[in-house]
């Protein structure tokens, strides 16, 4: 199983996004089963929705939403996961947000060993490969 973080869902939507192309080639790579199935968390969808709104409006925000919810499974980040978040969030040196937070949560939860992201913070975290598209 492999975690789908923000910014890789969003480089891949944006061809003039720095990380486009390596974006492409990961969705290639999951599209073929390498990393296993696809998942994310309705707090990274809310995340890639709101982005899209503010920076090219509803529509294409409306769009991205039915696509990610018509082929990624949705892990609902419930009050033990957001407590366990929180907990993170308050106790770790890393420089993880709230939202990268419940996203180690979801990863731990669902039992995924990767994570493609372009967050380079995640490599400090023990048993979650990162999948970047840099090989």
């Amino acid at each position: 199983m492999i975690f789908l973080d923000a910014n890789v869902l969003l480089a891949y939507d944006n061809e003039s996004d720095v990380h486009h192309l390596k974006a492409v080639q990961l969705f290639q790579e999951i599209a073929a089963g390498v990393f296993g199935e696809p998942l994310t968390s309705d707090y990274v969808f809310n995340e890639i929705v709101g982005i899209t709104f503010r920076k090219r409006g509803k529509t294409p925000a409306a769009t991205m939403g039915e696509r990610i919810l018509n082929s990624i499974f949705i892990l609902n980040i419930d009050d033990h996961l957001f407590k366990e978040a929180w907990q993170i969030f308050t106790k770790t040196n890393l420089t993880f947000n709230f939202v990268d937070c419940t996203n180690l949560v979801a990863t731990r939860l669902a039992q995924a060993e990767y994570i493609a992201t372009f967050d380079k913070e995640f490599k400090y975290v023990p048993g979650i490969t990162i999948i970047d598209g840099t090989g």
